[in-house]
């Protein structure tokens, strides 16, 4: 008969099936996102900073960093973002003053893409659940569909409305400090936002933060931040309280698709 013990394990051999587990488990049930296109090379890939952001680009969610957003791909020619971009396209040709049209493009995206613009919103969760579930990309154009988003896709879309209405901008994502005395509140946090720049200075625009939009970005960066007597422009709101932006991250990863030429010399 074989004793038990002779059936039990050596120490190295139970170590190494523990660790065998643990890399299967994690491949097969880790979720995330493809986070770059099958093939890189017609891409230029971007390490985060301010950013100018293509339609086609694939763009790094929050999920490889501990969060729950499943990476982006973008595709204006979806519904609603194409209604989206002909009505800031239209705002672009209006007459108004240039802070007209900024705000115009804030609301446009505040209240007529994102109806919903909260972590805990169920029609959120959802989508990212169904992403996360399938290891798939999020278009972008879904978070229209659903109404649902919060800074990420707010900044998003406002970069590319923006940019339909001829207001060259600049996508940046960064991690900042916001506090208020009367509120009782002190955070830090990563939050995605835009830069225009308007007669010489740049100016951070924003349709999911008031708290940022229509500031200057030289401000927002200096080491006591912003308060309610900070220089600002009409289409800010000077409430009370200090917000910084400590730091311009390096992320997210975006895949921004080159130029290709139609020459047939191109695919030799």
């Amino acid at each position: 008969m074989i004793s038990p013990a002779a059936n039990k394990p050596s120490l190295i051999g139970q170590r190494l099936s523990t660790f065998l587990t643990a890399v299967l488990l994690f491949c097969f049930l880790a979720p995330f996102a493809q986070a770059a296109p099958k093939i890189s090379d017609n891409y230029d890939v971007i390490q985060g900073g301010l950013t100018n952001i293509k339609d086609g680009a694939f763009v790094e969610g929050s999920l490889k960093m501990g969060g729950i957003q499943p990476d982006y791909f973008i595709d204006l020619t979806q519904e609603p973002l194409k209604s989206v971009m002909k009505s800031a396209e239209k705002i672009g040709h209006s007459k108004k003053l240039f802070w007209d049209k900024v705000g115009l493009i804030v609301e446009l995206v505040r209240s007529d893409v994102f109806k919903y613009n909260n972590y805990h919103n169920p029609y959120y969760r959802r989508l990212l659940k169904k992403y996360r579930e399938t290891n798939a990309d999020i278009p972008l154009h879904e978070y229209g569909v659903c109404a649902a988003g919060v800074c990420r896709e707010h900044a998003l879309v406002l970069h590319f409305a923006l940019k339909a209405a001829g207001i060259e901008n600049l996508h940046g994502y960064a991690s900042i400090y916001r506090a208020s005395k009367w509120l009782n509140f002190e955070v830090y946090e990563d939050h995605a936002f835009t830069v225009v720049e308007h007669k010489g200075t740049k100016w951070v625009v924003d349709a999911y933060y008031w708290g940022f939009n229509g500031f200057r970005l030289i401000d927002l960066m200096s080491p006591y931040g912003i308060t309610e007597a900070t220089p600002h422009a009409p289409i800010a709101d000077p409430a009370p309280g200090t917000r910084r932006i400590l730091q311009i991250n390096n992320f997210p990863i975006i895949y921004n698709p080159k130029n290709i030429s139609s020459k047939c010399s191109a695919i030799f």
